[in-house]
């Protein structure tokens, strides 16, 4: 996990996604190309399976840790548990959806599989070149501000009122016995 704020996320999205592709488009070429006599190309299948595990690597250094960090990142403080909730949700449903879908993608479009996900790897690259914005080594109210989060003032404020009245007690007789 050191890596993400070294890398960037960002950067890490938009070359996690090409390196995600990669895999993908080749071993839709070299499916539609191969599949029909795999016993004549045995080192191929096993190109192929070197290049699942070129996905899986690629998978787990980038969008693997990516998707659980950057929805805590980029919603603002008080839809940040919602936003991040819904953000696990949507990530265990795509994962629920992906092992029921697949196998019958693979039964009914053989390479042409891999040809999907390989270009929705490519989107997800171009949408992170002009969409995700960096958030690595910045605080969340910076990020917030990147947003034009118009609740960070009143938040600074909140949060300097309540340090003053900590620290300081809550100021003036007056106020301590209009509270009272």
């Amino acid at each position: 996990m050191l890596y993400l704020d070294r890398v960037g996320r960002r950067k890490l999205a938009i070359y996690g996604g090409i390196a995600m592709a990669i895999p993908h488009l080749v071993m839709a070429g070299l499916m539609n190309r191969f599949s029909s006599d795999w016993a004549s190309h045995q080192a191929v299948g096993w190109f192929c399976v070197a290049l699942i595990y070129l996905y899986v690597l690629s998978y787990s250094i980038s969008y693997g840790p990516l998707a659980w960090v950057l929805p805590a990142e980029v919603f603002p403080s008080p839809k940040r548990a919602k936003g991040v909730g819904a953000a696990t949700g949507m990530i265990w449903l795509a994962n629920f959806i992906i092992g029921v879908v697949v196998p019958e993608m693979l039964l009914k479009l053989g390479w042409g599989t891999y040809l999907f996900f390989g270009i929705f790897c490519v989107a997800a690259a171009v949408f992170s070149f002009f969409l995700v914005p960096e958030t690595s080594n910045k605080s969340l109210e910076q990020v917030a501000a990147g947003f034009g989060d118009e609740l960070i003032d009143e938040e600074r404020n909140l949060q300097s009122r309540i340090s003053g009245e900590v620290w300081h007690g809550y100021g003036s007789h007056a106020e301590k016995e209009a509270r009272v």
